[in-house]
């Protein structure tokens, strides 16, 4: 089920960055979720890789998801399918910084760093493989770090 909210940058308020060169560009992609997004399989577009770019690097953040004192919840991010109810391919899995309140650089995979330029945008999403043992809304960021190709 895609997220209840959605982003500026998804909503078109803001435009998304394009390098002018061959520099990298960093940009940090807000979502305020619902404790209703917070269950296992649930899956919402949060970041725009634009055309013509390939991804370099992430880093994801969050609120504390999951407030039981053994917490559950684990997300992994990648590009979602046309319905945005699923990933289309993992870029990075097992992310458990939702646990606690926390960011984490995360690798990505050798599919990610090895994908071709796009000639459309690329829709960049986050699916939760476990869910939230105590749900809590909160707000998770993907930066996103990526260069023309």
């Amino acid at each position: 089920m895609p997220f209840t909210n959605s982003n500026d940058y998804l909503d078109g308020r803001k435009p998304v960055v394009f390098p002018s060169g061959i520099e990298t560009v960093a940009v940090r992609f807000p979502i305020a979720l619902a404790s209703a997004d917070l269950d296992a399989n649930d899956c919402g577009t949060v970041a725009i890789l634009p055309a013509g770019c390939v991804p370099v690097g992430l880093v994801y953040d969050s609120d504390d998801l999951d407030t039981n004192v053994s917490p559950t919840i684990a997300a992994s991010v990648g590009p979602v399918n046309s319905g945005a109810t699923d990933l289309s391919s993992t870029w990075a899995s097992g992310i458990t910084a939702s646990q606690s309140g926390a960011s984490a650089v995360v690798s990505l995979s050798t599919a990610a760093m090895r994908l071709a330029p796009a000639a459309t945008d690329t829709l960049i999403g986050i699916k939760f493989t476990a869910a939230a043992a105590t749900k809590a809304a909160g707000e998770v960021g993907l930066t996103l770090l990526y260069r023309a190709a």
